[in-house]
């Protein structure tokens, strides 16, 4: 009897005990190991989430903004050109670069600002195109920068000249066009244009090399000098030639599509007895020429005024792709 018992009593230990255990192994798989297992693939499905990606390059321009806004504009301006550097996929990158284009061009022309500007005294027999050619800017930027009013020269007057070093940059892809400017042996991005489309010549092939070899400015088809009254409302335009070769590419408005004349509906015979033409089945009208065909790299009107005084004839033009 006393053994039976014993062993009932080891019995109901072992059940206990293996009972204990396996209650235990649950606890610790539900509330430790199943738990973990979640957290890693909480993770994991947070990993494989697109999340916003956090955008550096904005406080980097709210601060540059301050400073531009407290009246440092040169400071302001040096960080937005260290921000471009820095963080070329910023969503302010072409924020950035559009106030460096303004900055650059405001100063350009401030009385305040005297960065590679020059005193220069009219000589006798000057003359505004020759003193352009020979201080290497444009009779444009001399007119802007002197504040003149009249083309008359008298010696002795003085104009304030700008030589403009400036070369042209297209990236043909983007539609965009760099106006770089050199500033003793350093060259920089001064500013940029956005292009309204890009047509280039059948068969030039990119990067080119190319040349600015004309200007020009037409006023009702006829051409007009700068000093003619009739300039500001001449249409500009100017071109490219290709160093050693023929090829030329031109930097202008859009072209605009004209309609061809119509021509009056021939008569039948009976029309013609009558002196009237209604018989006869109506024209219609001539299709406009598509403006397609015409190549160059077009600009709205306020951008080719712009450049048209700061680039001269051999400036350098780059094309890439």
């Amino acid at each position: 009897m006393a053994k039976t018992q014993i062993k009932l009593l080891i019995f109901l230990i072992t059940v206990g005990l293996v009972a204990g255990t396996l209650g235990m192994g649950y606890w610790v798989y539900t509330n430790i190991l199943l738990k973990e297992s979640q957290v890693e693939q909480d993770i994991a499905s947070m990993k494989a989430t697109d999340r916003p990606r956090i955008d550096p390059g904005i406080r980097r321009f709210e601060a540059a903004v301050e400073l531009i806004h407290q009246g440092k504009i040169d400071e302001g301006r040096d960080a937005l050109y260290k921000l471009r550097q820095q963080f070329p996929d910023s969503k302010t990158y072409a924020e950035a670069t559009r106030i460096i284009g303004e900055i650059n061009m405001d100063q350009l022309y401030s009385a305040n600002s005297s960065i590679g500007k020059k005193d220069y005294i009219v000589q006798p027999g000057d003359s505004l195109n020759r003193i352009a050619d020979k201080q290497g800017t444009t009779v444009d930027s001399i007119i802007r920068s002197s504040g003149l009013m009249s083309f008359n020269l008298q010696p002795g007057d003085h104009l304030t000249i700008i030589p403009m070093d400036f070369h042209l940059g297209i990236s043909v892809s983007k539609k965009q066009v760099m106006l770089f400017r050199k500033v003793g042996d350093k060259e920089y991005l001064f500013k940029t244009y956005d292009a309204k489309d890009v047509r280039l010549p059948s068969g030039m092939r990119l990067p080119v090399e190319m040349t600015i070899s004309g200007k020009n400015s037409i006023y009702d088809n006829k051409p007009v000098l700068s000093t003619d009254p009739k300039y500001l409302e001449a249409e500009k335009w100017f071109s490219g030639k290709k160093n050693g070769s023929n090829t030329t590419i031109s930097i202008r408005t859009p072209p605009v599509a004209r309609a061809l004349p119509v021509e009056e509906p021939a008569k039948t015979p009976a029309a013609k007895k009558s002196g009237h033409s209604a018989a006869a089945p109506p024209a219609m009208p001539a299709p406009a020429p598509s403006p397609t065909a015409e190549t160059g790299i077009f600009l709205a009107r306020e951008d080719i005024e712009e450049l048209f005084a700061l680039v001269r004839n051999g400036s350098k033009l780059s094309l890439v792709r």
